[in-house]
């Protein structure tokens, strides 16, 4: 059983976003704002920015604390904010925490480094550090690589002792379930895959989606097929009742899985088609920063076109002309 069934709360969904820029490459401020409004009007608890899909290897220290202002005032503690504070350097992303903890966001996101120090004492000290400094909720953002896991479920169990840590958003698929065992101390592992949420939901009790961007592409204001499946198993619906709507989504994962989780699994880090996604759809996404490309006209058709073929809510109707 969930806890969302423990206290008839509604499971909370989290999405990583898009840092949208404006043709000019400058952060586009009124995007971002218009973006909040439809991420609350669609019904997510709250976003996940300045990591992979926000491009937070493009943004200034000034642009990340930018992004992370305008989401708290815009959000009006009506969206959670979650930002990544990792920099380069250990002073770098304590003045990101100070920065997110000041302006009250819910929590700080660490990634889980594979570059650097990186032994499992190094991967413990930096941990304890950052918690011992800023002393707030942190999430830890495990992205997994073709070797595997970041972390391993014994380090990662050790890290459940401090209690800062509240969640583990672990791409590590294969090795979910050892993390998932390893978890202790009210510490919550989410598999970010709406894909894969039935599965966890059902088998593993997991009590929350915090996902990658699949809550606001799949879903548009007055067509939330992801929230109401989830809703339907928070009122107690019977799972293989509910399977069918789960799997009613199934073409718009392929499209989902094509130009974006089967390129970011390869390395080839996917912006470009997620932001002109957010463009069909209504929200703002806009360009993309070097060394990610914009797509071409042929790939931008080609994305429409699956767009089209799979039915996918909120289209731009007609679509764009090149």
């Amino acid at each position: 059983m969930t806890s969302s069934n423990i206290n008839n709360v509604p499971t909370p969904v989290w999405a990583a976003i898009p840092t949208p820029f404006l043709p000019s490459l400058e952060l586009d401020e009124v995007g971002l704002r218009s973006n909040v409004r439809r991420y609350i009007e669609i019904g997510l608890r709250g976003v996940f920015c300045n990591g992979l899909v926000g491009e937070v290897w493009s943004l200034t220290i000034e642009e990340r604390k930018r992004v992370v202002e305008i989401l708290c005032d815009e959000g009006a503690g009506r969206l959670g904010v979650s930002v990544v504070i990792s920099g380069t350097s250990f002073n770098e992303t304590l003045a990101l925490g100070k920065h997110a903890k000041a302006i009250g966001v819910d929590h700080a996101v660490l990634m889980v480094p594979t570059t650097g120090p990186r032994s499992e004492e190094q991967q413990a000290t930096y941990f304890r550090l950052v918690c011992e400094y800023l002393d707030m909720p942190i999430v830890l953002f495990n992205a997994a690589t073709a070797a595997g896991s970041a972390l391993s479920p014994e380090s990662f169990g050790q890290l459940c002792d401090l209690p800062q840590i509240t969640l583990l958003k672990t791409t590590a698929y294969d090795e979910n379930l050892a993390l998932r065992l390893a978890a202790r101390n009210g510490v919550i592992v989410s598999d970010p895959l709406e894909e894969h949420y039935f599965q966890s939901r059902v088998e593993h009790g997991q009590p929350i989606l915090y996902a990658d961007p699949e809550p606001y592409l799949y879903q548009v204001p007055g067509n939330c097929p992801i929230a109401h499946y989830i809703g339907r198993l928070d009122a107690g619906v019977d799972a293989a009742l509910v399977r069918e709507e789960f799997n009613a989504l199934a073409p718009l994962r392929a499209v989902f899985n094509k130009w974006v989780m089967n390129p970011l699994m390869r390395g080839h880090m996917p912006n470009a088609a997620l932001k002109h996604w957010c463009d069909l759809i209504g929200l703002a996404g806009g360009s993309v920063r070097a060394p990610i490309r914009q797509l071409s006209v042929g790939e931008k058709l080609e994305l429409e076109s699956d767009l089209i073929r799979c039915n996918a809510p909120g289209l731009v109707a007609p679509l764009f002309e090149y």
